[in-house]
């Protein structure tokens, strides 16, 4: 049986192999110029939503991108109205999901959109 640890030991190992490298952002302030902010760059999987997954307000502009908890602690939990910025794009994190195993934390799927 796999423990959480070599669960999140071989997500990040593929991530860094095969993801591609994106920023999470989120701002921390209301206003401003720059708007304040604190970012890390890390690597994910971003992928287009399933047939399935698409209904109401979601279509085939939103995403997947699974994320690693290791490359996010200082973010922990992401939530809803963070940003992931994509070749430049910043898009909205509006669906965070996470996955746990025996309580631990092990990846992050988080739907963006805009």
């Amino acid at each position: 049986m796999i423990t959480p640890s070599e669960a999140i030991t071989e997500l990040d190992r593929v991530l860094d192999d095969t993801g591609e490298t994106v920023i999470l952002r989120r701002y921390t302030a209301p206003s401003g110029s720059p708007r304040p902010k604190t970012e890390a760059t890390i690597p994910a999987f971003v992928r287009p939503l399933e047939a399935e997954e698409l209904a109401g307000n979601i279509d085939s502009t939103f995403s997947n991108v699974i994320i690693s908890p290791t490359h996010v602690a200082a973010f922990l939990p992401v939530v809803k109205g963070d940003k992931i910025v994509i070749d430049g794009k910043e898009r909205n994190v509006e669906i965070p999901k996470r996955y746990k195993m025996r309580g631990v934390l092990v990846r992050m799927k988080l739907m963006i959109g805009g």
